[in-house]
């Protein structure tokens, strides 16, 4: 090929381009062919004659032939094989195209199933296909996916980078399962594929999470049930697992034993049994019905009986049962119960409150003193509630007052008792105001007992003692009298200061206790009685003397040096004690002559006042009665007839003596009621005829000035007892002071009305009215007002009122309306069966009986 590239190359000759045109954009293949013209060969080859005689000619012409048949051999072969690479090249690509659709229905199969796989070619990240669900709780983007810990715990994200270190670098395949911070489950399988390592990641859901489930549980459920066989092979029970059929099918070392064989699968290939036969038939009879078998049962164990504790519970594969042996606890149990019993039967007798708690703090054992102390009911009790809820249920109840501290760090002070080694002692104050000291005593296998005194009245009585000592202490010290309490020997043992002040001693003196026998001597302020020429002598005898007999208070006076009265008393106390009493009646015996000068003086003037009334009446009352009875005299018919002076003056006459005798007679009531010899004649008075004598009395006066008189006295009732002439002299001097101040034409009213208790009389009147500061002073004696009246009295007639009203034991008001006028209202007390009490025990009759005597020899004077 090169010998003729080399002479195509040297020959210029034509080419020819053969190109497979078929496909479009095909491979060409253009080969060139040099061929040699006749018309160049012929220069100095070729004959006229054209015919070729020249060999070398001749043999260049047959390489050329040659040439040229292989060069069209070549173009044959290239052809073909030009065609067959075509072919091969459509059929890769089908193949790529069949490749890349089968690679992309993975790829969306993988994404399908929701699986995600890691690619691994070499060192650096791998490729990432497929995604995950989103309830997965595993990232969505690549880059956040390869960060394991951001999806899984930090521990298992370094489980799962070491599993695939593992994989990449030796080959080891996994497969493991892994849940996600947000509590998925995720499988992760890792294997190797030529040089790939693949890890595939699935999220389990449906059946494959049971079935994971499952398999995790069956392997933990074997791991336990190993387990427990090697910790039942091992206990000191007996522990027996019995088929459906009720044979044993599988015991431990202890029940072996037991039955007195070494080997439990000959125990099992004998069937030999723990219980008797009446035993195993109770067992099974209680066991086919559902329940738990749990009772003591005794069998024969080393030829010795044994109580043991069985229980036996039916399970899916048949039954399974456990016998402890509780010989000996029965036995100190019983010592116990006996001890128990007999110290709750001495404990109920206690008047002390007795509870105890075991370890858990459940309340074990009360007495029925703390029952009744918290008023707690059977049932609460039955429920072993523990501390804590025995606390919170009393202050439910109001019994224990609301704790205003956190319950975890009250919980902590409640429960340290349980925790102290020695007894604590804690005051509790319950809401009905009693107070208990508690006493909590630890125990050394646990739980606590307490004690729960009620104090109250002890504190009440430390209190009240206190109390009393302090109140009798300040109340000595602020005492006016000397006081001085001296034990048995003669010592001081209490004093005040007007003790120390008053004989002149010393503070430090007299907190040295000293003994009465040093007092003479020490006193600063001396003192001597009358009677008896050593006074402290006589009070040092009083204070040490032993008297068999009961002894006696001694009292007396003295004259102390500095010119003061003293009285004493020597009062014996209990315990042999003696107080002495010292109180200054200097004071005293001046007031005392005082007032017996005073009383002298106030006798005389009694006596004086009483000549006084004897005096006005035998001087005023008789003259006057002679006045009246000479102006009758005159008017009457035998003495002739008057003439119209006369008869005027003869008017003014009766008049002037008629309210001349008015006047005496209130002076003369007044004068009585002031020396407490008024009595009240009490009897039924008719309400109606009352009213009317008195209306009687001023009717003159209420026509001359035509005033017109409202009476209502229907509320009133008929009658009530009371003084009928003194309740006429007030209704008439009501009206008379109503009709003196009341306007010309105007209306003066009268009414009366019974109330819940009382009878009450009122005069209303549209006068001027009274200021309000006169009405004090309208009911004393000589004060008249007469502004607004027609006419000036001696100002008696409501201070009679007055008198009278509370002589009955009633009560006077005034009121002034805002519209003009005064109203008197006067309340006497009423009753139904007999008002004021009058009777045998009528209190106006008993304030006046002993006084009637004086009272008649009174007015047989005034008379």
């Amino acid at each position: 090929m090169d010998s003729a590239r080399t002479i195509f190359q040297v020959v210029a000759l034509p080419s020819l381009t053969i190109v497979d045109t078929r496909r479009p954009g095909a491979f060409s293949l253009a080969l060139t062919l040099t061929l040699m013209p006749c018309g160049a060969l012929a220069q100095g080859f070729q004959r006229p004659t054209g015919i070729v005689e020249d060999p070398v000619a001749l043999t260049l012409m047959s390489l050329v032939a040659i040439l040229i048949g292989t060069a069209m051999i070549c173009a044959v072969y290239l052809m073909r094989y030009r065609a067959r690479l075509v072919d091969e090249n459509e059929a890769l690509r089908s193949e790529i195209a069949k490749l890349s659709n089968d690679a992309g229905e993975r790829l969306a199969l993988l994404a399908a199933d929701d699986q995600r796989l890691l690619v691994y070619r070499g060192p650096g990240q791998p490729h990432v296909y497929g995604q995950l669900p989103a309830k997965a709780g595993t990232p969505q983007t690549h880059s956040n996916f390869l960060d394991f810990a951001e999806w899984l715990p930090v521990e298992v994200a370094g489980e799962l980078a070491a599993l695939i270190e593992q994989l990449r670098t030796t080959g080891r395949p996994f497969s493991e399962s892994f849940d996600t911070l947000k509590g998925e489950l995720v499988e992760v399988a890792g294997r190797t594929h030529g040089g790939l390592a693949l890890v595939r990641f699935s999220h389990l859901g449906g059946l494959r999470v049971t079935l994971k489930t499952i398999e995790a549980e069956h392997a933990e459920a074997i791991a336990t049930v190993e387990t427990m066989q090697t910790l039942f092979d091992t206990a000191p029970a007996p522990t027996w697992l019995r088929g459906e059929d009720g044979r044993l099918v599988w015991v431990n070392r202890a029940y072996a034993e037991a039955v007195d064989i070494k080997d439990p699968a000959e125990a099992i290939e004998k069937q030999v049994e723990f219980l008797g036969e009446t035993d195993r038939r109770r067992i099974a009879e209680t066991v086919v019905t559902g329940e738990t078998f749990a009772d003591k049962l005794s069998t024969v164990v080393a030829a010795d009986r044994h109580i043991f504790d069985v229980t036996e519970t039916a399970g899916p594969l048949g039954t399974a049962g456990l016998a402890i042996d509780i010989s000996e606890t029965e036995s100190v149990r019983r010592e116990l119960r006996q001890t128990i019993d007999s110290q709750s039967e001495t404990l109920d007798q206690l008047g002390t409150a007795v509870a105890r708690f075991d370890a858990e703090t459940r309340l074990s054992y009360h007495n029925a003193a703390f029952k009744d102390l918290f008023e707690l009911t059977e049932p609460f009790l039955q429920g072993d509630p523990d501390h804590v809820a025995l606390l919170d249920h009393l202050r439910s109840r109001g019994v224990l007052p609301t704790e205003t501290a956190f319950p975890s760090q009250k919980r902590q002070e409640v429960l340290a008792a349980y925790k102290a080694t020695e007894p604590t002692e804690d005051m509790w104050h319950l809401s009905d105001g009693r107070t208990l000291r508690v006493v909590a005593t630890p125990h050394p296998q646990g739980g606590a007992t307490f004690v729960f005194e009620d104090i109250t009245e002890k504190l009440k009585l430390e209190m009240q003692i206190k109390t009393v000592i302090r109140l009798q202490r300040e109340t000595i010290d602020y005492l006016s009298e000397g006081v001085a309490v001296f034990g048995s020997d003669g010592r001081l043992r209490l004093s005040n200061p007007v003790f120390a002040e008053m004989f002149g001693l010393e503070e430090a003196y007299l907190s040295t206790n000293p003994r009465i026998q040093t007092f003479r001597d020490l006193a600063g302020i001396k003192a001597d009685a009358a009677d008896r020429a050593d006074i402290w002598a006589e009070f040092a005898i009083v204070v040490t003397s032993f008297d068999e007999m009961e002894r006696a208070s001694e009292a007396g006076e003295m004259e102390l040096s500095s010119g003061r009265t003293v009285a004493y008393r020597a009062v014996p106390l209990p315990n042999a004690q003696t107080m002495l009493t010292f109180s200054d009646v200097s004071d005293a015996r001046a007031a005392e002559r005082m007032l017996r000068e005073r009383n002298e003086a106030l006798e005389q003037a009694n006596r004086i006042k009483n000549d006084f009334v004897k005096h006005v009446n035998y001087e005023l009352r008789s003259p006057l009665t002679s006045i009246i009875g000479f102006s009758a005299l005159l008017r009457a018919p035998e003495t002739g007839p008057l003439n119209p002076k006369q008869s005027e003056y003869l008017d003014y006459i009766g008049s002037s003596t008629s309210s001349l005798l008015t006047i005496v007679n209130d002076i003369l009531d007044l004068a009585t009621i002031d020396a407490g010899i008024m009595e009240l004649e009490v009897s039924d008075v008719d309400i109606a005829a009352t009213v009317d004598h008195a209306v009687d009395g001023v009717r003159d006066r209420l026509l001359e000035h035509q005033i017109a008189l409202d009476i209502d006295i229907a509320e009133a009732g008929t009658a009530f007892r009371a003084d009928g002439p003194r309740l006429t002299q007030i209704l008439f001097n009501l009206l008379s002071n109503a009709a003196n101040f009341a306007p010309h034409g105007s209306t003066v009213e009268l009414r009366a009305w019974r109330e819940a208790d009382a009878v009450a009389f009122s005069v209303t009147d549209n006068g001027p009215g009274i200021p309000p500061e006169q009405i004090e002073t309208i009911f004393e004696r000589f004060e008249s007002n007469p502004d607004g009246g027609r006419s000036s009295g001696a100002g008696l007639g409501l201070s009679i009122v007055k008198s009278f009203v509370e002589l009955h034991h009633g009560t006077i008001t005034v009121e002034c309306p805002q519209n003009g006028g005064t109203r008197i209202t006067c309340v006497f007390p009423f009753s139904p069966d007999d008002p004021n009490g009058a009777g045998d025990d009528d209190p106006l009759r008993t304030e006046t009986t002993e006084a009637a005597t004086r009272s008649q020899d009174f007015r047989d004077a005034a008379e």
